[in-house]
C-alpha cells in the first residue's frame, strides 16, 4: 500500500544526508490527513537529532499542488459520527509538526509548486526557504467553510503590512508567486523546471565549507538568479494602497460595508470581494479578532489559542455546515449560523474564544 508520505535520505558530500520529505496523496492535492500529520512529526524529530541530516526538503507529488490544505471532509465526517475528539488531536498533533518547523535547527526548504492552501502554508511558513514556482497559488480561504486562518495564519497575517493580512483572511484572495514574496509568506521565486536541480546541487555542495543555512541559500540563489525573468505580476503590490483603505475602517461592518460597495472591473479584486461577501460572517467575526489578538502573542501562544478556537470553531460553529455546502454537496449554498457581521452574537463569539482545556494541550511545545 503507497503511503501519504514518502521519506529518503539523499546522500551529500562527507557523509551528509539531505532529508527529503514528498506528500504522497496526489488525488487529495496532498491534503493532510491524521496520519500524514503523525508521520511528519515522527520523522521530522528523529532527523532534527541526526547529525548526518543537514538539510531537509519538502515537496509534493504531481505537479497541481505542494498542499492544498487539510482533510476536512474527514475532520467533518468524525463530528458527525460523534467523535468530537478528533479535531482536537488533529489540530494539536497539526500545530506540533508546524511548531517544529518554525524552530528547526536546521534549513528547512519547502518548495511551494502549485497550490498552497492552509495547512500547506502551516508547513511552509517556517521554512527558513520558502520557494515559489511559477505555477504557485497561495491562499487561506477558509472563510469559505467557516472556519478562519489557523497554523499559526492568525500570527503571520497579523504582522503583514497595510493590513494586508486581514485582506487575506477575509477575502481568501489567491496569491500568485509575485505576491507571495510580496506579502513574505514566500521568499524566494525558482522555475519549477529546477527542482530536481536543486535537489542534485544540495547533494553536491561542500557542506563543510560554510554553515548549513549558508550552503543552501547558495545553491538556492543560484537558481533562483536563472528564474529571474519568470516572476508574474503581483497584483497585490498593484492594489495595495486601495486594500489599505477597505480595510483601515473602525469596525468589522465597516470593512464589509467597504468591500460590498467596492465598485471595480479588475477580475482579482471581484473573486477576493465575492469571496467576502457569500463567506460565513462568524468566520470573519472570528479572524477580525483573532488577527488583533495574535499581533501582540508569541508564536507558541498564538497556536495555543488558535487550538482552542479551531476546536470551537468545528464543534460549535459554521465549520461542518461550510465543508458541507463547498466540498461535500457542493450546492454552494451554506446556511450560516448569522446572516451577516453586524448579526453575529458577541456572546457566542466570546465563548469561541474560551478554552475547554484547564490546561493546554500545547502547553509543553
Amino acid at each position: 500500500m503507497a503511503t501519504d508520505v514518502l521519506f529518503s535520505e539523499l546522500n551529500a558530500q562527507d557523509n551528509k544526508k539531505i532529508g527529503l520529505i514528498t506528500l504522497n496523496a496526489e488525488k487529495a492535492l496532498n491534503a493532510l490527513n491524521q496520519s500524514m500529520i503523525d508521520l511528519l512529526f515522527n520523522q521530522l524529530s528523529d532527523w532534527r537529532d541526526d547529525d548526518d541530516i543537514v538539510a531537509v526538503f519538502m515537496q509534493g507529488s504531481g505537479e497541481k499542488a505542494f498542499c492544498a490544505g487539510g482533510d476536512v471532509r474527514a475532520l467533518r465526517q468524525a463530528v458527525i459520527d460523534g467523535m468530537p475528539e478528533v479535531p482536537g488531536h488533529f489540530f494539536e498533533t497539526e500545530y506540533r509538526v508546524d511548531y517544529l518547523i518554525h524552530t528547526f535547527p536546521k534549513p528547512v526548504i519547502c518548495w511551494g509548486n502549485g497550490i498552497v492552501m492552509g495547512g500547506g502554508i502551516g508547513l511552509m511558513a517556517g521554512a527558513d526557504f520558502r520557494v515559489v514556482t511559477d505555477t504557485s497559488m497561495l491562499a487561506m480561504p477558509e472563510i469559505s467553510i467557516g472556519l478562519y486562518p489557523d497554523v499559526a495564519g492568525s500570527w503571520i497575517l497579523s504582522h503583514l503590512p497595510a493590513k494586508l493580512g486581514l485582506f487575506m483572511a477575509l477575502t481568501g484572495c489567491r496569491l500568485n508567486a509575485a505576491d507571495a514574496i510580496y506579502v513574505g509568506l514566500a521568499n524566494r521565486f525558482v522555475d519549477h523546471a529546477f527542482c530536481d536541480n536543486v535537489l542534485e546541487s544540495l547533494q553536491q555542495a561542500d557542506w563543510k565549507a560554510a554553515e548549513p543555512h549558508a550552503v543552501v541559500y547558495g545553491v538556492i540563489q543560484k537558481y533562483r538568479e536563472k528564474s529571474v525573468g519568470w516572476l508574474p505580476y503581483s497584483k497585490v503590490r498593484e492594489h495595495r494602497d486601495l486594500i489599505a483603505g477597505l480595510m483601515d475602517k473602525p469596525t468589522l461592518a465597516d470593512v464589509m460595508s467597504a468591500l460590498e460597495n467596492l465598485e471595480t472591473d479588475d477580475d482579482w479584486l471581484q473573486s477576493a470581494r465575492k469571496n467576502a461577501l457569500k463567506g460565513s460572517p462568524l468566520s470573519a467575526a472570528i479572524g477580525y479578532v483573532q488577527l488583533k489578538k495574535a499581533r501582540h502573542m508569541s508564536l507558541k501562544e498564538a497556536f495555543q489559542s488558535e487550538l482552542v478556537l479551531s476546536v470551537n470553531a468545528v464543534l460549535k460553529g459554521d465549520f461542518c455546515e461550510g465543508v458541507r455546502s463547498l466540498l461535500v454537496d457542493k450546492d454552494r449554498k451554506p446556511k450560516w449560523k448569522f446572516a451577516s457581521v453586524e448579526k453575529v452574537d458577541e456572546q457566542f463569539l466570546s465563548e469561541l474564544f474560551s478554552s475547554p482545556w484547564a490546561e493546554s494541550p500545547l502547553n509543553d511545545l
